[in-house]
């Protein structure tokens, strides 16, 4: 006989300021990754709040940007489940130039999901989601950056068909 883990469902949905101390320990995950490779380039951020309400608010507001949320599938009926993912999307226009078209494009600007919850589709289901947004709002391309520390995560994104675009360099004065 064959044990099946149980594995808890989670859907995906535009956040709402009432998330807003839900998302907490999400940007507290994704800010002190950032913050342990590379302390010098981002700096600690305060413990109570790691982005304000009203930076969250524009950001759920703004017509160029989406801010997707991953929720468990509460065990109780009627429940919120908790979040354990998260997604910011933003919508740029690039203007015509010598060399390049008009193009309409977007980037993901934060992708991260709990640790306990990895490894089970959860990153896929919002870059997912954040491509059908995307696509909708007019976008041909998908764009993002990855720190050259962040092996892993330049993994899942080749994974999911990124392909290096160009290598931006630093120069310490």
């Amino acid at each position: 006989m064959t044990h099946l883990s149980k594995i808890p469902t989670f859907t995906i949905r535009q956040a709402s300021l009432g998330d807003f101390d839900a998302m907490g320990p999400l940007w507290h995950l994704l800010d002190g990754y950032h913050q342990g490779q590379d302390p010098k380039r981002f700096p600690g951020t305060p413990k109570d709040a790691p982005r304000s309400k009203a930076y969250i608010a524009e950001l759920i507001h703004c017509a160029d940007r989406a801010l997707l949320v991953a929720e468990q599938c509460p065990t109780i009926e009627g429940e919120r489940g908790s979040l354990i993912g998260l997604s910011l999307v933003t919508l740029k226009t690039c203007p015509p130039g010598p060399v390049f078209p008009v193009r309409v494009m977007f980037e993901i600007d934060n992708l991260v999901v709990d640790e306990t919850c990895r490894r089970r589709g959860v990153a896929r289901a919002l870059l997912a989601a954040s491509e059908e947004w995307a696509k909708e709002n007019g976008a041909s391309e998908m764009l993002l950056n990855v720190y050259a520390f962040n092996e892993g995560a330049k993994r899942f994104y080749e994974s999911q068909g990124f392909q290096p675009l160009r290598i931006q360099m630093v120069h310490a004065l």
